[in-house]
């Protein structure tokens, strides 16, 4: 396994490629992705861990995700059942190192929750476990931004080195701290690369945001026109972020 140095324009490419390969098998891949959110949902109803469950499963749903991806890349047609590749990866053995990533990922998002409860008494944590309501009058409080850079900072290197550690425990059959080493000096050695993607993910979410708030004044505010909307957009784009992930690893990571 090799990691490749590349430009940093190659970031910009990385988001253009989220659309492209998206094209390569639109109905599959958005419907792989409707199923993948709905098994993260279905998670948050396990007892105990429930709103923990979600980030425990995503490593290994992650590579089923990429799986697909790299079969639409290659002209065939991705099927559902691939979402769960992950635990069926190094002859079944996979499956250990990335419950251990999704663990290590649950208890990372917790610690950062836990730094950014310092600056707004807990409202980003409510947020993320889903016990705040939308019109709960601690999302107005400015502290609540400062928290969010604060978990921003924190959780970061995490999220670096989660970045491809699923595919190296999956496909390279690395045990999981050792992939997540590579996976951070991976991306630590084309940050800049990686800049650019995270900015033109920014550009992309913003152009979307604006979009749909001009949809809004154009259509009133009748919530089934907005949900009509709203949610395919939402579906497109995500799925295209979930696309350009097998980007950033086809043109980083050499086998």
């Amino acid at each position: 396994m090799h990691i490749e140095l590349l430009p940093a324009r190659v970031g910009r490419t990385w988001v253009l490629d989220g659309f492209r390969l998206l094209r390569r098998a639109p109905l599959a891949l958005l419907a792989l992705t409707f199923i993948y959110l709905l098994v993260l949902m279905v998670a948050t109803l396990i007892p105990l861990i429930g709103p923990f469950a979600p980030m425990m499963l995503t490593p290994a749903l992650a590579v089923g995700v990429m799986h697909a991806v790299r079969t639409a890349e290659h002209g065939e047609l991705p099927t559902p059942q691939m979402l769960f590749a992950g635990f069926r990866a190094s002859a079944g053995r996979a499956w250990r190192a990335l419950l251990a990533l999704g663990v290590i990922n649950a208890a990372s998002t917790l610690v950062a929750l836990g730094l950014a409860s310092l600056a707004d008494g807990g409202t980003l944590l409510r947020i993320a476990t889903g016990q705040v309501v939308s019109d709960d009058p601690s999302l107005q409080d400015s502290s609540l931004v400062f928290a969010s850079l604060i978990f921003l900072l924190a959780y970061t290197p995490m999220q670096m080195a989660l970045w491809f550690a699923p595919l190296f425990c999956a496909w390279h059959e690395q045990p999981p701290l050792k992939a997540m080493f590579f996976s951070l000096a991976a991306v630590m050695r084309n940050r800049w690369a990686f800049l650019q993607y995270a900015l033109g993910w920014f550009a992309v979410a913003l152009v979307a945001s604006l979009s749909i708030q001009l949809l809004k004044m154009l259509l009133g505010s009748s919530p089934l026109l907005i949900s009509l909307v709203l949610s395919p957009t939402s579906l497109v784009v995500l799925t295209a972020l979930y696309c350009s992930f097998w980007a950033t690893y086809r043109d980083v990571v050499r086998d």
